[in-house]
């Protein structure tokens, strides 16, 4: 009996203790969820009065904002005419005589094409005002220092039909590779035909391979006041380029040629009164024969009497070496390039040389390196002469975006807008959609990025194919195409 008793009670003992356990564990169960609870909505309440705080500071700031725009007036420096603001643009850039050089150099951040590109991109992202008349200063002087940007410029012409009246000064100065020849030639031809004011034309490239045959395209305009071919481009790949019966430059002021012995000069091809002539090399004869009764500049190497008797009018002459016994009656200034300062002059002074040279006025002794420069002026104000082209004021058409410049700047592709508002007012928040192509122009655009580096992989790459062997004949060469091309420069572009 006292067994029975014991096993019913340890019966009971178990099924006390099954509800027990699970009553603990629901339990223990409802005061986590109960404490997590109790933190979240803490938590909540934290951020909420958090929120609530950042929404007093937002509305009083929204309310400051909006006052501020009820009171709002338009910069003065914004309502500026555009031939103001330009005028102060052209002061705060270098002199454009510090731009022309005879012979290119490897570019680098802080030399001056750089430094002029920064500024005119600077000068895009401030207004819309600044950025229409910013846009012509970037335009009118453009560089192509890699063969690459060649016909990305061309396709920016080609999709921004108002861009193309801005270009006026352009330099050729980009190395021509093996493969790339063709498309040189095609794509500065369809250039030319899409600037209808083009000034000025320079083929100055850095590197020349002579054994690679050029087409040097046809230049035909009455609007060009100024022809340059630097030293790597001999005359003899000129003068077969001009299939013209006649080359008619009315207004042809500045011309720089290289010329060998065995150059041809035509003046019954070349119709211009040339004002100002830079000429390298020996056999100019036939040149200053052509040209010399309207030069009243020269750039020489060596002088004699002979070419001063052929240049009547001649009132500024720069040379290197100078011989003895020399006189002309019209010579006002004179100016030589030496290794240094303290070597002897060719002439003592101004009143010393009024018996050879009675019309003299100055005479300036250079450091060989100023020799760089294409031309040095006698004063600030000469430094931006006039020629007889057309002036190069701001245009007046719509606001246009760059392709040229970041796509953030104002007018870049994420700042369209078709409004008429005369005031600038971004939207960080909006997508960019932009298909620019970065600073192509100088720059390097560029630009500074701006302007960027002007060396490129894709030029790298593009000189895999230069290799001098005698088994390797022109027909082999493989030629790169517009779009093989475009992709090098957007996959460049890209990677930067």
């Amino acid at each position: 009996m006292g067994s029975l008793t014991s096993m019913n009670s340890s019966a009971d003992v178990r099924r006390i203790r099954q509800p027990l356990a699970a009553d603990w564990d629901y339990l223990y169960d409802f005061i986590k969820t109960t404490v997590a609870d109790a933190r979240d909505i803490y938590l909540d309440k934290l951020e909420f009065d958090q929120l609530k705080r950042e929404n007093s500071r937002l509305k009083h700031l929204n309310n400051v904002l909006l006052l501020k725009l009820g009171t709002y007036c338009r910069s003065d420096y914004a309502g500026f005419p555009d031939e103001i603001l330009l005028d102060i643009f052209r002061h705060s850039l270098p002199p454009s005589w510090l731009l022309h050089e005879t012979r290119p150099m490897a570019p680098c951040s802080q030399d001056i094409p750089s430094v002029d590109l920064r500024i005119k991109l600077s000068i895009l992202r401030v207004c819309k005002s600044w950025n229409r008349v910013g846009t012509g200063l970037l335009y009118e002087r453009v560089t192509l220092r890699r063969i690459t940007q060649l016909p990305v410029f061309v396709r920016a012409l080609e999709r921004r039909e108002e861009l193309r009246a801005l270009v006026k000064h352009v330099d050729m100065n980009c190395f021509v590779p093996r493969g790339y020849s063709k498309l040189h030639e095609h794509e500065t031809k369809r250039m030319l035909g899409l600037c209808p004011n083009l000034l000025h034309v320079g083929f100055s490239p850095q590197f020349w391979i002579p054994e690679l045959p050029h087409s040097i395209p046809t230049i035909n305009s009455g609007s060009i006041t100024s022809l340059e071919y630097n030293s790597h481009i001999p005359y003899s790949n000129i003068h077969p380029s001009l299939d013209h019966p006649v080359l008619d430059f009315p207004r042809l002021e500045d011309l720089c040629l290289t010329i060998t012995t065995d150059s041809v000069v035509s003046p019954l091809k070349w119709r211009a009164s040339v004002r100002r002539l830079w000429v390298y090399g020996p056999g100019a004869n036939e040149l200053f024969d052509a040209y010399g009764r309207t030069i009243l500049f020269l750039r020489i190497h060596s002088i004699n009497q002979q070419v001063l008797d052929r240049c009547p009018v001649l009132e500024h002459i720069a040379v290197n070496s100078w011989a003895t016994a020399l006189t002309h009656p019209k010579i006002r200034f004179i100016d030589t390039f030496t290794v240094t300062v303290c070597q002897d002059l060719p002439f003592a002074t101004v009143k010393l040389s009024s018996d050879t040279f009675p019309a003299l006025s100055c005479c300036r002794n250079f450091d060989m390196t100023m020799s760089h420069f294409r031309y040095v002026p006698l004063s600030s104000r000469e430094s931006g002469r006039k020629s007889r082209g057309k002036s190069s004021g701001a245009e007046d058409a719509v606001t246009t975006f760059l392709e040229f410049t970041d796509p953030t700047s104002v007018n870049g592709a994420a700042f369209i807008r078709n409004d008429t508002s005369g005031d600038y007012v971004p939207n960080p928040d909006e997508d960019e959609d932009d298909d620019s192509e970065g600073s192509e122009y100088v720059l390097g655009s560029d630009s500074d990025d701006d302007e960027g580096s002007d060396t490129s992989n894709s030029d790298a790459a593009s000189c895999l194919a230069t290799s001098e062997d005698s088994w390797c004949s022109e027909e082999d060469y493989w030629e790169v195409g517009r779009k093989e091309a475009l992709a090098i420069f957007d996959r460049t572009h890209e990677n930067n």
